[in-house]
């Protein structure tokens, strides 16, 4: 009954205004005199009414100050999307994988890791790059990296935020399409863990004349952490006070990603590369020292790394190799803690080895080809014994975490561009108790900046 009324009101007023317009044209007014008729729709209690009112102040010189004013708009933020076109930029990269294994285990397909970055450019010497990692089909989600790049000057320049750790070729510089095996190689694995960051802060910088050019790179950032009291999933952070060593993957589950991250104990790294000490030679060594402990015992340790790597290309021969030995102090007490807590088996060496050496054949410049294409086919062989050495009263692990020799040999096919590859290999591994497992994989893998 209320919006009959309601109409019916409305009709009326809308007469009234009819009457009102007809008078007007037997009486004309002055433009001073013009009004606007507003019409507003009101809710009230679940009643419509709608509410008929003069606006006295719309004019057309209202109106051009309006459209001046939005059009000021549009050009602010049609600068502000240029100047971030010009000055951000999105990157990433991604890859997924097919494993076949030969024995019982079942075939798997994984999308590994979908990787979005943004590069940042906030004036002419301060830069931000960052990246976050969707992993297994972003079932897990890594924080990988986010630091700011202070340009000072080519030899000296400054860096701070969450950083790569610059132990090895890989960890700096993992993007699938830089590596031509399928799954990253077991040495950048349970030797010296990829995807491996620190928060802190360094310095980095070029010296292009010495020795063919030099670059280094020095940071102090939170240590590993060799053990827990907390039970977590170490392998993907598990907040900042996870983590700990293992018998089976060295110092990997050590990583610890800055989620109120405790930083008791700190670490120094660094590495220097030596970029063209004759056309196509690479020769660079890395180190990374630090206590691992974060005060939960007296003991501190200590836990250091050094390693070297090279590479050659000449022509369509292409190889690198890697070695890195990793001393780990106290790891009796670390045991004795680990086992106490009912974390760990009591398997953490004090000693961890491994090194690989990798060939390839670029096809297309073997065979004289002038394309845009190129085929590698490649081989490597990888040593790996993560209890190398351990402590007095502690017995390795004799199973697969124990020492493993690593075959893999494969092709890749770089389709028209260096940021897209198709990847084949065959993997064989061969354990310290004499058992082995075979596998086939297949892969795509790409980038975008």
């Amino acid at each position: 009954m209320k919006q009959i009324l309601s109409l019916a009101g409305v009709c009326v007023l809308v007469g009234s205004m009819l009457c009102s317009t007809a008078l007007a044209q037997q009486a004309p007014v002055s433009k001073k005199q013009e009004t606007d008729i507003l019409i507003i729709e009101e809710d009230s209690g679940g009643d419509d009414i709608l509410i008929i009112e003069e606006d006295s102040s719309g004019s057309v010189a209202d109106l051009q100050e309006e459209i001046d004013r939005l059009a000021t708009e549009i050009d602010d933020m049609r600068d502000l999307f240029g100047t971030l076109r010009k000055n951000v930029n999105v990157t990433g990269y991604g890859e997924t994988h097919f494993n076949l294994p030969t024995d019982n285990r079942d075939n798997v397909f994984d999308a590994h890791r979908f990787v979005l970055g943004v590069n940042a450019r906030f004036n002419d010497w301060i830069f931000l790059n960052a990246e976050i990692d969707y992993e297994h089909a972003a079932q897990a989600l890594e924080f990988e990296m986010a630091y700011l790049d202070f340009l000072l000057d080519p030899k000296f320049n400054a860096r701070a935020g969450t950083v790569l750790i610059p132990v090895g070729f890989l960890n700096e510089f993992h993007e699938p399409v830089l590596f031509w095996t399928v799954e990253r190689p077991v040495f950048h694995n349970r030797v010296v863990p990829t995807s491996w960051n620190g928060t802190g802060g360094g310095f980095f910088g070029t010296f292009g004349n010495f020795l063919g050019g030099m670059n280094y790179r020095v940071y102090l950032v939170n240590s590993l952490r060799s053990i827990q009291t907390n039970p977590c999933d170490s392998a993907h952070g598990g907040g900042g006070d996870c983590g700990q060593f293992k018998g089976s993957s060295g110092v990997r589950s050590g990583r610890a990603f800055p989620d109120e991250l405790v930083a008791s104990d700190y670490a120094l790294t660094g590495r220097v590369e030596f970029s063209n000490l004759f056309p196509g030679l690479q020769l660079a060594g890395s180190f990374y020292t630090g206590n691992t402990t974060q005060g939960l015992i007296p003991q501190n340790g200590r836990t250091t790394i050094i390693e070297g790597d090279i590479k050659y290309r000449y022509k369509w021969l292409d190889m690198n190799a890697s070695i890195a030995n990793v001393h780990i102090n106290n790891a009796a007490e670390l045991n004795s803690f680990a086992i106490a807590q009912g974390n760990a088996s009591g398997n953490i060496a004090s000693n961890i080895l491994g090194w690989n050496i990798q060939a390839g054949i670029h096809w297309p410049q073997l065979l004289g080809k002038s394309t845009s294409h190129d085929v590698v086919t490649h081989f490597m062989y990888e040593f790996i014994d993560t209890q190398n050495e351990m402590p007095a009263g502690f017995a390795p692990n004799t199973g697969s975490g124990g020492e493993t020799d690593v075959y893999t040999a494969g092709i890749t096919w770089f389709p028209s561009t260096t940021n897209v590859s198709l990847k084949m290999d065959y993997t064989h591994q061969r354990f310290q108790n004499g058992t082995s497992t075979d596998q086939v994989n297949f892969g795509m893998a790409y980038m975008f900046f």
